[in-house]
């Protein structure tokens, strides 16, 4: 018997992101018709071609996630692969472009005194 074939997405929850701000990584395992049901087995997310994390075993619905604030910035490149189990074939996402912008930033200015003395001649 063959293996059913599998199709994963990847989507971001935000895209651009600001550095520092923790960004979640969706990927969805599903089969392809005419096949049926959830594949088991794990997905490893990775963030411009190093693996990131562990693996993660997809939820009822399909869904693995990872998150990090790690991200450079820029533009990151994300993907999933899908491992596959013992009824379905693995699968690897298209990668995904994650845009990190630069964080803002706030300068002020204090004084130790309020008002300097003058001195008379």
């Amino acid at each position: 018997m063959n293996k059913a074939n599998t199709a994963t997405s990847l989507t971001s929850s935000a895209n651009p992101a600001i550095y520092g701000q923790p960004v979640t990584f969706t990927a969805t395992v599903s089969a392809v018709a005419p096949s049926t049901g959830t594949p088991t087995g794990t997905v490893q997310f990775s963030v411009n071609g190093s693996a990131a994390g562990s693996p993660v075993t997809p939820n009822s619905s399909g869904q693995a996630t990872y998150t990090t604030s790690s991200l450079a910035v820029g533009s990151d490149s994300i993907t999933a692969v899908y491992s596959g189990d013992s009824n379905f074939s693995g699968s690897t996402t298209s990668t995904l472009s994650q845009a990190v912008n630069k964080a803002n930033t706030a300068t002020s200015l204090t004084s130790s005194a309020n008002r300097l003395a003058m001195a008379s001649p």
